[in-house]
């Protein structure tokens, strides 16, 4: 069904199909199966989280007794089971749309490699007590929404948060990963001003942010070719929306009361760029176009800083 309606439909038709809820029951059962033995299990999950909170600088114990938030949680909410084994307290799984698929859970855990995911882990955490939560996620023979809450995860889907937030506390670690660059562009500074408002004063986030083309991984710039009339609110939701590196930087400069720094970027250097870019997308240079992924932290100004 998938190959048929990418290869050989019209955008419209596509769109038509995609939406309908016959599609979208089976699309989700089929890909977060696949998911959950591939790049969503668990140990893969656990090591991309100690990767980027070592590239922020955190230590020990950081996430412990704190409240998280997930942006984009997707299918299985491995990376939200993740923030439990660190010891959260309450974890915000979050999505616009309610993807989740919790009958593959315990596949994305169990066919995860234990000592993978204790190793990767036990730089923030004590090892013995990553086992105890560890062991007590594989107990768990069949996962569902009670069972989430019983581990302090809450899943709240679809929610637009450039509209509202999820609960009235304060957060004290926001993630996303591969999720802003689907936010529609009018979206974008009204979503991080929200996020922003809602951090603790110790509170931190990060956010992985892919750049390419999400339609056409051979051919991953050609979605900057597109007039800016002719790519909609739903393709920049599905293919990206096409923000570049240095206009993140700027989105992320405007954010008053957030002081943010970009700790990695990725360059793709062995696809073509197309001969003509539409001059609605902005850009500085060759180097700029071809940024491919950025990794965001950031966390509230103190209140000297936000006064001047």
């Amino acid at each position: 069904m998938k190959t048929l309606v990418n290869s050989t439909l019209s955008e419209g038709t596509k769109s038509i199909i995609r939406s309908s809820e016959l599609y979208q029951f089976f699309y989700n059962k089929f890909h977060s199966n696949k998911l959950a033995t591939g790049t969503k299990r668990l140990d893969l999950c656990a090591n991309e989280i100690a990767i980027y909170l070592l590239q922020a600088g955190k230590g020990k114990y950081v996430l412990r007794d704190k409240v998280c938030l997930e942006i984009g949680s997707g299918w299985l909410l491995t990376h939200s089971l993740v923030f439990y084994l660190l010891g959260a307290k309450k974890i915000y799984a979050t999505d616009v749309e309610p993807l989740l698929q919790p009958e593959n859970i315990f596949k994305a855990v169990s066919s995860s490699q234990s000592w993978h995911i204790l190793d990767s882990l036990s730089t923030f955490e004590d090892r013995e007590i990553l086992r105890l939560r560890l062991n007590k996620l594989l107990s768990f023979k069949k996962f569902s929404v009670e069972v989430l809450q019983e581990l302090g995860i809450e899943y709240i889907a679809p929610i637009d948060l450039s509209q509202k937030m999820p609960g009235q506390e304060k957060v004290d670690f926001i993630f996303s990963k591969s999720v802003l660059e689907h936010v529609p562009v009018d979206d974008i500074t009204p979503l991080l001003e929200n996020l922003v408002s809602s951090l603790s004063e110790d509170g931190f986030m990060f956010h992985l942010i892919h750049l390419l083309d999400h339609n056409n991984f051979q051919r991953p710039f050609d979605f900057l070719t597109y007039q800016r009339e002719a790519y909609s609110r739903e393709l920049q939701t599905r293919w990206g929306n096409r923000v570049r590196r240095s206009e993140w930087k700027q989105i992320f400069s405007n954010l008053k009361d957030l002081d943010h720094k970009f700790i990695f970027e990725w360059s793709c250097n062995d696809r073509e760029l197309p001969e003509k870019i539409d001059s609605s997308i902005q850009y500085i240079d060759e180097e700029d176009l071809r940024i491919s992924h950025i990794g965001v932290v950031g966390e509230l100004k103190s209140l000297l800083e936000a006064k001047y």
